[in-house]
């Protein structure tokens, strides 16, 4: 099952999605689902599994600046552990581990910058998340949405598109023995940020 080159951090690139502070803030009544970073992946070829969902069991906020009655301005940094990727399945989880995917041993880490923060609509903000993984680091726009809120944490959700290319996983192949997993990969965040 050597199932997709793929995956970055990516995002990712969580990405991403916000602004701000501690994860493992309070939950929000009207928003019961725990606090995730899953970037979906599919193959080359369809499989009747696809998307498959890569979690990652382990991520922070080491840094964070915001008000959460006032988002814009807000900066964050979001650092995720590569090693704490989860698949369901436990010898693809071990490949997407060696150095022909995200070679964890090597990259420990991804780290997330989000900056210049900006009003999109009522609860709907855009940002630029900065993404710093294999020695590359790349800029992209990001949107999301605040679902809830208390007096030191906001509640996002937000959802991005990128290549796996962009931090060289895989190969640039549509031969699915050559890249088991399509370049185009997205990753969604669901997170409580709390600020520090």
């Amino acid at each position: 099952m050597r199932l997709f080159k793929l995956l970055v951090p990516s995002t990712i690139f969580a990405v991403f999605g916000a602004v701000t502070g501690f994860l493992g803030g309070p939950a929000f009544a009207a928003d019961p689902e725990p606090d995730s970073i899953v970037v979906l992946a599919k193959h080359t070829e369809a499989k009747p599994d696809d998307p498959v969902k890569v979690q990652f069991t382990s991520f922070k906020v080491t840094k964070a600046s915001f008000d959460p009655k006032k988002v814009e301005g807000g900066k964050v940094t979001i650092v995720i552990d590569t090693s704490s990727l989860k698949t369901g399945i436990e010898k693809r989880d071990a490949h997407l581990n060696t150095p022909d995917f995200l070679d964890t041993k090597k990259f420990a880490s991804i780290t997330v910058d989000i900056d210049k923060v900006k009003k999109k609509a009522d609860k709907t903000y855009t940002a630029e998340a900065t993404v710093k993984f294999r020695d590359v680091t790349k800029k992209y726009p990001v949107t999301f949405d605040v679902v809830g809120q208390t007096a030191d944490s906001i509640r996002i959700k937000s959802e991005v598109a990128f290549s796996r290319l962009d931090f060289k996983v895989g190969k640039d192949s549509t031969n699915p023995k050559e890249a088991p997993a399509q370049k185009e990969l997205v990753i969604q965040m669901n997170l409580t940020l709390k600020k520090t």
